[in-house]
Formats: C-alpha cells, structure tokens, sequence
C-alpha cells in the first residue's frame, strides 16, 4: 500500500490551490449551520450507519484505508482508526480539522500516524483520488453541500476510489428536506430515490433508510429532514 500523503502541505488540495491558507466557502453550509451542526451534536456518538459498516467483514484484498469526507469534530474518524485503518480526513473548516486533531491525540495519541488532515473540499480533493484506494468511503452528511455543477464528476471520482469489494456510507437529500427547499439556485445537491438507484449501479445495497419527516439536528433545533441513508458495496 502506497504512503499517505503529508499533511496540510503545499501540494494538498486547498481553497487557493496553493496552500497559503484561504478560506473555503461552503455555501449550503454556512457559518450559522456549521454553529447549528456544532451544537446539536456535541457528544454525540458516531453515525449508526458507520458502526454498521464497520461491523461488515471486508475481504483480504480490500485496502485498510478509509477516506472521512466532511469529518467535522472527528468523531467517525476516530472510529475508523480504532478499526484498523488508516484515514484521510477532509472538511472545509480549519475548527473542524483542529477539534479533529484534538480529539485524535487526546484519545488514540498511538493511532495518530495514521490519520491524515486537510482542510479542503471533495471537489478540490477529487481529483487526486487514486482508483481503488479506499476500502471504505464515509460521507456523512456532505454530499448534499456539493454544488450541482460540481456534483457528477466529484461522485465519479469518488465511486472510481473505492476498490472492488469495499465499502460506501453516507447520506443523499431528497428535494424535500428543508435545507434544499430553503438553498438558493444551484446552491446544494438532492436526489430522488430513482436518482440514487442510479448512482449505485455496480454496488451491492446493504442498507438504505430514506426519512422523510420532522426531526431536530443532532439535539438542537427542529428541520425537516428527507434523508437517503446508504450503505453499499462495490461489486
């Protein structure tokens, strides 16, 4: 298995494309939402979906790494480390990365030389994906944030990451969650059942939840939420 790539260095895929710092915009998730996630959240244990992903019996063959897409805090990271794999680790957000520093060294110190950071994007970190590199992809609640022009060929690149018999999890808006009824034009990405159907051609569906009803973010405040909840494997 190849090396993981230093990082946060020049050569990481940044908001500027040259490392020197500049802050990338989400614009579905912007800092009231990122404030709201935060909140919500706060001690919540990893997604169920990821558990149950991690509870599959992958085969020899498939590569123990894992790619965190949107890690916020880390706490999904952290639970991909303590199952054996090396992780990268992206999000958008400098706090995001730091807590996930953090709370990386605070409680598996020993596990932290395999895990990577950047602070970046799946559209500026999709085109250094090497095909087949992951045995398990985790997007928790970031695809939706991908821009519509963007959408297609960062998932391309992303379902081309996965190797044979590894492993995707991660959550779709359907077009009634209220985020995608409230977005601007062209602002956050939603697909319909139909439209994730055709997203996992060549997968093999382990579990799907699609939710469509009132619920509340994390703990905090009430949103209507139309979730694809997926876990599949790459045939």
């Amino acid at each position: 298995m190849p090396p993981l790539p230093d990082p946060l260095t020049s050569d990481a895929p940044r908001g500027s494309g040259d490392g020197a710092g500049i802050p990338i915009k989400v614009p579905g998730f912007d800092a009231t939402r990122c404030a709201q996630y935060l909140v919500g959240t706060d001690g919540a244990p990893p997604r169920a979906q990821l558990m149950q992903a991690l509870a599959v019996t992958l085969a020899p063959s498939v590569p123990r790494r894992a790619l965190d897409l949107g890690c916020g805090p880390g706490r999904e990271t952290l639970a991909l480390l303590h199952a054996g794999f090396e992780v990268v680790a992206i999000d958008p957000y400098a706090e995001m990365i730091l807590r996930t520093r953090r709370l990386l060294q605070s409680d598996a110190a020993e596990l932290v030389h395999r895990a990577q950071l950047f602070e970046t994007t799946l559209e500026l970190y999709a085109p250094s994906i090497r095909h087949g590199a992951f045995g398990l992809v985790h997007a928790g609640f970031v695809l939706p944030f991908v821009l519509p022009t963007d959408f297609a060929l960062a998932f391309d690149s992303l379902r081309a990451g996965i190797a044979k018999g590894g492993l995707f999890v991660g959550q779709f808006f359907g077009p009634n969650d209220e985020f995608i009824r409230e977005s601007g034009r062209d602002v956050m990405t939603c697909q319909t059942a139909e439209e994730v159907d055709r997203l996992f051609d060549g997968f093999e569906i382990l579990s799907r939840e699609e939710v469509d009803r009132e619920g509340h973010i994390g703990r905090g405040r009430a949103k209507w939420w139309h979730v694809h909840h997926i876990v599949a494997r790459r045939e």
